[in-house]
């Protein structure tokens, strides 16, 4: 932890502001005196340390459509799991699928509490319509061909909240207020899922960090330069991070748990991996099961800076998702944010 301190003073003023985040105040224009509140929704959009930690929840989710199983778009490496559909190599199976986000038609809610003079809390709430894709077809070693899409219309509606606190009195809000935390983000389809994540748990060896989630909005993670206790977590390129996952469901069939990771919000990079069940406990509908994946963090080879902003996403779905053509698509998904730093 000394190492990183000291490695983070060392940084030239100009990468202290990347990490601090910039506020792009001289853009914003006013018809009137702006309230604490319009201030304070603005700087959601307007401080880079918010605005990329939030536009990459609906980034690190979309797939751009029908993938592998599992995929990374930056280095073009794929998996497949034949195995997995338990059909023979003749039959019309699912072979690619992947969420396809109507970006254009994204709805955002901002709501403002205050709670007393000084402290400020601001929730973000996001409407993401799009659909999930299955691509079914047949699949041979070394060639893919897709007979038919099928197409389940879906609305994600994710959360996230953030902490505010005064630093001023002037007549512009705007100087007024500085983000100082944030929580996870957490997303989900109402009213079909049959399961729950009941609990994630993160944990790396540079820096020491492990940490234990269950309950996203009620998780919080302070803004700044400094890798404190309780800040969010900064990781080494090339550093493996490990993701444990909890889930309760009611489903005799296991769900699929797919961890997402460095992925930017302004980027078009898109990656998955397909987490590991490792234990499955219960029976008549009150099941348990653990999916565990690691990942090493790493910067995107085109980004040209040696500091990003992403999040950690556990992505779960329902077996039926892809597998039933008559079921709907069933989600839940779970972020949080950290950053990744590539050391001189």
């Amino acid at each position: 932890m000394r190492k990183i301190c000291m490695l983070i003073m060392a940084l030239p003023p100009a990468m202290l502001l990347i990490l601090a985040g910039c506020s792009k105040e001289s853009s914003i224009t006013q018809a009137g005196p702006p309230t604490d509140e319009q201030a304070l929704k603005q700087q959601i959009t307007g401080v880079d340390s918010i605005a990329m930690f939030s536009s990459s929840d609906e980034a690190t989710i979309d797939d751009n459509g029908l993938q592998d199983d599992e995929f990374d778009a930056e280095t073009g490496m794929s998996a497949n799991y034949l195995s997995r559909a338990g059909v023979s190599a003749d039959s019309i199976y699912p072979v690619r699928w992947g969420r396809h986000i109507d970006w254009k038609h994204i709805s955002y809610d901002y709501s403002v509490t205050k709670q007393g003079d000084s402290v400020a809390t601001a929730t973000i709430k996001k409407s993401i319509p799009g659909e999930f894709w299955v691509g079914l077809g047949t699949r041979s070693n070394d060639t893919t061909h897709i007979d038919t899409v099928v197409k389940k219309r879906f609305i994600e509606n994710a959360s996230r909240i953030i902490r505010f606190k005064r630093i001023g009195r002037s007549e512009n809000p705007f100087r007024n207020w500085v983000p100082v935390a944030m929580t996870m983000v957490e997303g989900k389809i109402d009213s079909v899922n049959k399961f729950a994540v009941d609990s994630v748990e993160i944990s790396a060896n540079i820096p020491q960090f492990d940490e234990t989630i269950t309950n996203p909005l009620a998780t919080w993670f302070r803004l700044g330069l400094w890798p404190l206790r309780g800040s969010i977590p900064i990781f080494p390129a090339g550093d493996s991070v490990r993701v444990r996952l909890a889930i309760t469901s009611s489903d005799s069939t296991a769900e699929i748990a797919y961890l997402r990771h460095g992925i930017a919000g302004d980027r078009p990079d898109r990656r998955r991996l397909e987490m590991n069940l490792i234990s499955a406990t219960g029976n008549q509908g009150q099941y348990t099961r653990i999916y565990e994946r690691k990942f090493k963090a790493s910067l995107p080879r085109l980004m040209g800076l040696p500091v990003g902003r992403f999040n950690i996403v556990v992505d779960v779905l329902s077996r039926g998702s892809i597998y039933d053509n008559a079921s709907p698509f069933a989600n839940e998904f779970w972020g949080m944010p950290y950053m990744v730093w590539r050391p001189f």
